[in-house]
Formats: structure tokens, C-alpha cells, sequence
């Protein structure tokens, strides 16, 4: 299963470097599928794969 997210608190990153630093800083996301707010602390033990939503949501990229 894989987990798609966005920014949360209407934050929204340019690049892919500030996409993955503000993930392995532990800032949160919002789950697409639920609208829970999770990080990789939440994320980080399970074998799934994360992707994330940058660039105004028009962009994708793989953090996990």
C-alpha cells in the first residue's frame, strides 16, 4: 500500500531537496486518503512507500 501526502498547514515546498528535508525533519504531512496529519515518524517502520506532493500539488515524489 502506498501513502500519498501533502504539506499540512498550507505550507508548499519548490524543490525536491526542500520536499525531503522537511520530511526527515519530522514536519507534518496530511495523508490523502484520511486527512490525518502524520510524519515519518509515524511512517518510517512500515514498508510501504511514501509519496509526496510539492509545487502546488503538480509535482510527485518519492520520499520513502
Amino acid at each position: 500500500m502506498d501513502f500519498h501526502l501533502t504539506p499540512a498547514y498550507g505550507r508548499d515546498y519548490k524543490s525536491k531537496a526542500e520536499v525531503i528535508a522537511a520530511w526527515q525533519a519530522g514536519k507534518d504531512f496530511i495523508l490523502a486518503t484520511t486527512g490525518q496529519y502524520c510524519s515519518i515518524r509515524d511512517l518510517k517502520d512500515l514498508p510501504n512507500q511514501v509519496w509526496i506532493r510539492y509545487a502546488n500539488l503538480r509535482k510527485i515524489i518519492k520520499a520513502q
